[in-house]
């Protein structure tokens, strides 16, 4: 008899929107929390699926704001006239010096 495919894989089967569902989801943590283990999304409540989409989401805005900043140095660097074999850093904050 064949392997049958595991629970995530008739999940992700299940639907194209959940193509892309992870293994495991994560909680938001605060200082005081105790570290959590990530859960198997396939044992999650709906509940914990709400508190996953909050850690996700706060993931992606700390992922937007890196990529935002990386652009806004390239910007700066290219403005101060800097090629592709330049630090970018050393030529914004020479420029910003001046």
């Amino acid at each position: 008899m064949p392997d049958q495919p595991d629970d995530i894989t008739r999940l992700r089967k299940a639907s194209y929107a959940l193509e892309d569902i992870p293994e495991t989801i994560a909680f938001p943590q605060g200082a005081s929390d105790e570290p959590r283990e990530p859960l198997p999304v396939v044992e999650a409540t709906v509940d914990e699926i709400a508190f996953a989409i909050v850690e996700a989401e706060r993931e992606s805005t700390v992922a937007y704001r890196r990529a935002d900043a990386l652009k806004r140095l390239y910007k700066l660097a290219r403005e101060a006239g800097c090629i592709g074999a330049d630090r970018a850093a050393t030529a914004v904050m020479k420029k910003e010096s001046q």
